[in-house]
């Protein structure tokens, strides 16, 4: 194309030196000097078909789309140059991605305090940046209408809502990993917020011990999501080993149902299914029926009752000496 491109210039200028003729034909070609001169600038110059089409060329394009996500980031988090160029480099891929910018421009509408995205920043990078565009928005209203004790929402917000919310963002994806829609897997949190306290290993150890040891589909959250609100060791584990004697001995009748699980409390499934069967009860957590057998006073014992001697029998030497010291008083 380089020979091409200098044989034409070398003809253009025998051209103009030359007296032009008339053309012997009207279909002759005559190429245009300006156009010749753009395509001179295109392969000389990188990027230059893009200044000329108008558009930002490739070398120049990341340092500018950097430079906003930097302002971006110093609006709406309050980090300085050096902090945001740092987290940038962190970022996988070489050019930064426009959705970033999206977000950010999100996050910065929301009108949070600035230290709480940073903090939020700081605890899971890849958690906050890794999420589309009105997630963050979602996910907040989620928590603001969460429908719960007060000592839970309060722990649940602890460390702030943005924090609150990758981690709730955190739980939808390990839910839908495993099968659950993210709209389920929302409406799961939203009717259990005690998952947010658990940790994400907690909570999946608890879909892990539901799917493969208990047999059960992962939907059954869907219906019954107090199965992450609950502890596994101390609740769903001791009631699926007593499950699993009765069923090995032939003790059931009826098949045992997910609300068996998480729904009857501590006393009710111990008189369903561990007091028929006294072997049961050390698999359960012993020692229930000696805690049941208790009597629970609902008033304080009187002093009446603490000030009576104790009663002894007496043999009969002991009332011989007793007959013998009357007598003698008298």
């Amino acid at each position: 194309m380089a020979r091409v491109l200098q044989a034409l210039r070398h003809r253009r200028h025998l051209l103009r030196s030359l007296p032009c003729p008339a053309p012997l034909s009207t279909s002759a070609f005559h190429p245009d000097p300006r156009e010749l001169l753009r395509i001179d600038r295109i392969l000389n110059i990188p990027g230059a078909a893009a200044v000329v089409a108008g558009q930002p060329s490739q070398s120049q394009h990341p340092q500018r789309a950097a430079t906003s996500l930097r302002q971006l980031l110093h609006r709406a988090a309050g980090l300085t140059a050096a902090e945001s160029a740092s987290l940038l480099r962190r970022l996988p891929g070489t050019h930064p991605h426009p959705r970033l910018g999206r977000l950010l421009q999100e996050l910065a509408g929301l009108r949070l305090p600035g230290a709480e995205i940073k903090a939020a920043l700081a605890s899971d990078t890849e958690g906050l940046l890794s999420m589309d565009p009105g997630e963050p928005s979602r996910l907040l209203e989620l928590l603001r209408d969460l429908r719960c004790r007060k000592a839970v929402k309060d722990q649940v917000l602890a460390h702030g809502a943005l924090r609150a919310a990758v981690a709730a963002r955190r739980r939808v994806e390990l839910l839908h990993a495993r099968g659950l829609t993210r709209h389920d897997a929302l409406r799961v949190l939203a009717a259990e917020p005690r998952a947010l306290l658990y940790s994400i290993e907690d909570v999946e150890r608890k879909v892990e011990f539901l799917v493969s040891t208990m047999g059960f589909e992962v939907r059954w959250l869907v219906q019954y999501p107090e199965f992450l609100g609950v502890n596994l060791d101390n609740w769903i584990i001791p009631r699926h080993n007593v499950v699993e004697h009765l069923k090995s001995v032939g003790g059931l009748g009826d098949p045992v149902e997910m609300k068996h699980y998480v729904r009857l409390s501590r006393r009710r499934f111990y008189n369903m299914f561990v007091k028929p069967y006294p072997e049961c009860e050390r698999i359960f957590g012993g020692m229930v029926r000696e805690r049941e057998e208790m009597v629970r006073r609902q008033h304080p014992t009187g002093l009446w009752k603490l000030f009576t001697p104790a009663k002894h029998e007496h043999t009969e030497e002991e009332v011989t000496n007793l007959k013998l010291l009357v007598g003698s008083l008298r």
